[in-house]
């Protein structure tokens, strides 16, 4: 069972190594999803007894902290092309209807005194 969560950690870290460009992304999203899952399974059935004194609970505990870190910087990646998408669609928007933004109060007097 602990060799089984070792070797999905350690596939999981390794297809943390490269973030895809483009459509194959959400293949690559799609594998680290199923990848955690199939993980967080695993520690599920584990208790904290059995990994007690393990001689693979180092090398796991490294694979954990690798696996985090790279998962923040896909994180990272994603959220920054996702800042960036809106900000073209709005861009494409404001090109699309330049006057959106002004506002136009045409024929009406307004007075600020009360």
């Amino acid at each position: 069972m602990i060799k089984d969560l070792l070797a999905t950690s350690a596939a999981l870290f390794n297809h943390l190594t490269t973030v895809p460009e483009g459509e194959a992304r959400d293949a690559y999203i799609a594998r680290i999803d199923e990848l955690l899952d199939k993980r967080g399974a695993l520690l599920a059935q584990l208790s904290p007894v059995d990994l007690q004194g393990h001689q693979l609970l180092p090398h796991l505990l490294e694979l954990d902290e690798g696996i985090r870190t790279r998962l923040d910087k896909v994180m990272l990646i994603v959220k920054k092309d996702i800042k960036n998408f809106q900000k073209s669609r709005e861009s494409e928007r404001q090109y699309t209807n330049q006057y959106d933004s002004v506002r136009n109060i045409d024929g009406m007097y307004y007075d600020g005194k009360k």
